[in-house]
């Protein structure tokens, strides 16, 4: 999914006139947010005790990756800041209700551990 969504907002910004490399990058920060989603799922799920420490904490350390990297292509890159953003912003809102949707049936599947 997330592949479609950086093939799409890169056509979309190529047939626009806009970068496409920024398109691709800043949907491309979605996966990133994926990446580190799933890791701190993981490390919550095996450290029960520090479940929502390690979701806080990944919470934080997605929000400062994906910012960071719009930052940086802000500062180096200015006419491809829009791009970036909006393709982010395209990718992560169709990204997101997905995500849920398959936490939800994941949740319906496992076993609970006491």
């Amino acid at each position: 999914m997330i592949v479609v969504a950086v093939a799409v907002c890169a056509g979309v910004a190529g047939v626009l006139g806009r970068p496409v490399w920024a398109a691709a990058v800043g949907a491309g920060l979605v996966l990133s947010t994926w990446l580190l989603d799933t890791l701190a799922w993981r490390q919550a799920d095996a450290r029960r005790g520090l479940a929502l420490d390690l979701a806080l904490g990944g919470l934080i350390v997605r929000l400062a990756v994906s910012l960071g990297a719009l930052v940086a292509i802000g500062l180096f890159a200015r006419p491809a800041f829009a791009t970036a953003a909006l393709s982010f912003v395209a990718a992560f809102t169709a990204y997101l209700p997905l995500r849920t949707v398959a936490l939800i049936r994941l949740g319906t599947h496992r076993e609970v551990h006491t």
